[in-house]
C-alpha cells in the first residue's frame, strides 16, 4: 500500500510540476547586424518599440514561456525596416514581432501588413552570441522585393538575449499531496507501538 502511494504521488507530483511552465515577462534582445546592407543598397531602421545605436538594434522582450524544455522568446511590436538607399527606388519592408524559438533554433517574424510566422533566421555560430543565419523563407523574399542575390545561409548578425523569467509557484494539487504525505506520516507514526 506505501509503494501505491508513493508511485502515484510521485507520479502526480511529476505531472503537475511538468505542466507549468515557467513564463517570460521581460528583458531584451539585441542584435548586432554584420551583414554588409550597404553593399546590397539597403539600409535598416528600428520598428515600432525597437531601437538601434550604430548597427546594433535592441527588442523589448514581451512575453514567452519555458514549456516544453526549450525558450520561446517574444518580441511584440518591435521590429526593423529595410529599405533601399538609393531614393528613386523608394522600396521598404518591415519585419517585426520576432520569436526566438530555442528548441527550433529559429526566429519566426511576421511581414508588418502581410504574411505572418515566417521563418527568418536559424541559429549559426558566431563568437559573442548566437549567429543568424538568413533562411531561405528571407532570402527569397531579399530577392523579389530588393533585387539582392541569393543570402540563404549567410549571416545576417549575432543576436544575445537577456530573458527575465519569472519564478514558477509550486501547484496547489503538490501542496495538498505534501500535506497528505504529512498526514499520513502523523497517522503511521501515531499507530506504531513505542518500543
Amino acid at each position: 500500500m506505501r509503494k501505491l502511494l508513493l508511485t502515484l504521488g510521485l507520479g502526480l507530483a511529476l505531472a503537475t510540476g511538468a505542466a507549468n511552465a515557467a513564463t517570460i515577462n521581460g528583458g531584451e534582445t539585441t542584435v548586432t547586424v554584420t551583414a554588409p546592407l550597404t553593399t546590397l543598397g539597403l539600409g535598416g531602421a528600428p520598428f515600432g518599440t525597437a531601437t538601434a545605436t550604430g548597427a546594433t538594434f535592441t527588442f523589448p522582450i514581451t512575453g514567452g514561456s519555458t514549456a516544453g524544455g526549450g525558450l520561446e522568446i517574444l518580441h511584440d511590436g518591435s521590429g526593423v525596416t529595410l529599405f533601399t538607399l538609393d531614393t528613386t527606388d523608394d522600396v521598404e519592408v518591415t519585419v517585426g514581432n520576432f520569436v526566438i524559438d530555442t528548441l527550433a533554433e529559429t526566429v519566426f517574424g511576421d511581414v508588418i501588413g502581410g504574411p505572418t510566422g515566417l521563418d527568418l533566421f536559424s541559429f549559426g555560430t558566431a563568437q559573442g552570441g548566437i549567429g543568424l543565419e538568413i533562411t531561405g523563407t528571407l532570402a527569397g523574399a531579399l530577392t523579389s522585393i530588393f533585387n539582392a542575390p541569393d543570402l540563404t545561409g549567410a549571416q545576417f548578425g549575432v543576436a544575445n538575449t537577456s530573458p527575465e523569467i519569472a519564478p514558477v509557484p509550486l501547484p496547489a494539487s503538490a501542496l495538498l499531496l505534501l500535506a497528505g504525505f504529512g498526514m499520513f506520516g502523523v497517522v503511521k507514526a501515531r499507530r506504531q507501538p513505542s518500543r
